[in-house]
């Protein structure tokens, strides 16, 4: 028997046709979800530039405002209340008196001061280490750790800013504070309250120069640098919550991630490159 073979004259492609517009569909989907993914991550790039340094300014000031508390005790709310008037007054944002206030609180603490006392000892100190720093050409940290220096008995540091230290001196301003009797060493203590008694009679031509020069250049700028650093710290702090668990709830995935078994974490990997791939 003969086999008739038919030839086909017309190809029917409809299979054809209608895998050829699902291949295309996916395409463009996978294309609206890579542009998708690839404008999140744009948004969140862009979201993290502006809110990642605002964040940590705040949380920075949530530590250093815990540290006042705990250093100052009832003072604490002086000191803040002088750092809030710091960007105008001082030309230093919040953050940076707050973080004074804790070298100099430390050592006034050490000298037996509490409470207002020893808030005015750091506000006063704060207040001198800017006068320095305008009067000097240089910064209220460099001052603010030269300062901290002759406190803690180094007395170096603080000879670029043409003050001179030296046990003799110390002693004289203790016999004159009436808190030594010109017998034996100083105490810790009496060279805490020396010190800052010969700093602030050694400083009297800077003392103030900061307002008095607040209009120039160099003043003017360190201004406008504190108010942007304390306008950071407040947007920040609209967010801090929520970034504070977020951060908590990447933790716990991150933490379950890594009790899962070997190949389903395999899997997710492979999944973040399909999508790098969709992206590219």
């Amino acid at each position: 028997m003969a086999i008739n073979i038919p030839i086909i004259t017309s190809f029917v492609n409809k299979g054809v046709q209608a895998a050829d517009k699902q291949l295309k569909a996916f395409g463009t989907s996978a294309k609206t979800v890579a542009g998708a993914l690839g404008g999140f991550s744009l948004a969140v790039g862009t979201v993290q530039s502006v809110l990642g340094p605002a964040i940590k300014a705040a949380s920075n000031m949530q530590e250093s405002l815990s540290k006042v508390n705990v250093v100052f005790g009832k003072g604490a709310r002086e000191v803040e209340k002088f750092a809030d008037s710091a960007a105008r007054n001082l030309g230093q944002s919040k953050q940076a008196v707050l973080e004074a206030a804790g070298v100099f609180g430390t050592f006034g603490k050490a000298a037996g001061l509490a409470g207002t006392d020893l808030a005015t000892f750091s506000n006063d100190f704060t207040t001198l280490a800017t006068d320095l720093a305008s009067f000097n050409n240089t910064t209220p940290e460099e001052a603010v750790q030269a300062i901290g220096a002759a406190l803690r008995g180094e007395a170096e540091p603080l000879r670029r800013f043409g003050v001179l230290l030296n046990d003799a001196t110390l002693k004289q301003e203790a016999l004159t504070l009436g808190i030594y009797d010109g017998k034996g060493a100083l105490t810790a203590q009496q060279k805490i309250l020396a010190a800052q008694a010969a700093i602030y009679k050694q400083t009297g031509d800077a003392q103030g120069d900061f307002m008095r020069t607040s209009d120039g250049l160099a003043n003017s700028t360190r201004t406008l640098s504190a108010y942007w650093k304390d306008f950071q710290a407040r947007l920040g702090a609209s967010f801090l919550e929520k970034a504070e668990t977020a951060t908590l709830n990447i933790n716990f995935l991150a933490q379950a991630f890594d009790k899962l078994p070997t190949p389903v974490q395999k899997s997710g990997s492979e999944l973040g490159v399909f999508t790098d791939l969709l992206r590219n």
